[in-house]
């Protein structure tokens, strides 16, 4: 990752994929985050912040961020539902 700090909506977007790879999951988030709070509108942050809640087992979240996502982007409906569905398989077996 460049040394610049991050600005814009995508520069932390980048930068939670950064973070991410290198495993470093709470800095990922946070800059998941960041990008969110520069631009509600930015569909992929909403989806890819879903998608690491779903690895951190945290379901409701990872729903939440999906139907966001969805809701933001209507034609990605075939890989956000199936995010959306396997959060709440899982979560349906977690409370078997």
């Amino acid at each position: 990752m460049s040394t610049e700090i991050p600005q814009t909506h995508y520069d932390f977007y980048r930068l939670a994929k950064s973070h991410e790879r290198e495993g470093h999951l709470d800095e990922a988030m946070a800059a998941y985050e960041k990008a969110i709070e520069l631009s509600q509108s930015y569909a992929h942050a909403w989806y890819y912040k879903g998608l690491l809640h779903q690895k951190l087992g945290q379901y409701d979240a990872a729903i939440s961020c999906a139907e966001k996502a969805l809701k933001l982007e209507p034609s990605w409906e075939r890989h956000v539902g199936k995010l959306i569905d396997d959060c709440k398989t899982c979560k349906d077996s977690a409370s078997s």
